[in-house]
């Protein structure tokens, strides 16, 4: 029987890919601990100055009543592991503990996120990956890199204090690098959950952007769990076989 490496990937595809009617699940988001982020100020448009954690992932357990494989990793009875979450928010705070909507990234259904530009999410999932493989040594670089992210999403911060001055000069040019770079490849867009507090889904400023100043809690990226190599391609075999069973693939005539 002759297959195609083409049909290999396809069928693996099929199989991990999330319906649409999937792609936004309910859960429990719970804050576990500001992670290797450290302290730094940044200046608003207004020209107020804040000192925030940024720089580096904070940390979140999460609890969904789902095994779907697209999802970060979680427990469906009590709460999973701790996972990194990237804060993808500069205009509103982080609560403790709250219903949170979870949406695949690649999906393009937004309606339970606070934005709805998937670009823009995919650009600061560019950004992430960047700080990532910043040395942490390197705080000033991190915290323009998260700065960038914030902006990207909001517009705020535009400033980022660098000894006794505020610059916008490495912001800008990582929000200038993430435009030009997102769609590199380099985005798995299937690797990347939004995690939104339920509560901007029921009313608030879901896909109307960061501007409000709502009581939600701050939204963040997160990673998906990503199968093993060996998974894939047991899956891509098992659908490869079911179909030559039922003739959708057929052997060469001799």
């Amino acid at each position: 029987m002759r297959i195609s490496r083409g049909l290999i990937v396809l069928a693996a595809a099929i199989l991990l890919a999330p319906s649409a009617a999937h792609a936004q699940v309910l859960g429990t988001f719970k804050w576990y601990g500001v992670g290797n982020s450290f302290v730094w100020a940044y200046k608003q448009a207004n020209n107020s100055t804040l000192s925030v954690y940024g720089g580096a992932a904070y940390q979140a357990q999460f609890k969904i009543n789902s095994t779907f494989a697209w999802l970060p990793p979680h427990g469906t009875t009590a709460f999973g592991p701790v996972d990194d979450i990237y804060c993808v928010d500069f205009k509103h705070h982080a609560q403790s503990q709250y219903s949170a909507y979870f949406t695949q990234l690649a999906t393009g259904s937004l309606t339970k996120t606070r934005s709805s530009n998937q670009n823009a999410y995919l650009k600061a999932a560019w950004l992430i990956q960047k700080m990532d493989t910043t040395p942490i040594t390197n705080q000033s670089q991190r915290a323009d890199i998260h700065a960038a992210i914030w902006y990207m999403m909001s517009g705020d911060p535009v400033a980022v204090q660098h000894g006794s001055l505020y610059t916008s000069t490495g912001l800008n040019s990582w929000v200038s690098q993430a435009n030009a770079n997102y769609n590199d490849g380099s985005v798995n867009a299937g690797q990347w959950t939004i995690v939104t507090d339920a509560c901007v889904a029921n009313g608030h400023t879901n896909g109307a952007g960061f501007s409000a100043a709502d009581n939600c809690s701050q939204e963040f990226l997160t990673r998906n769990v990503t199968p093993e190599p060996a998974t894939l391609i047991l899956l891509g075999t098992g659908l490869l076989v079911t179909l030559a069973m039922t003739g959708v693939i057929k052997r060469p005539e001799a």
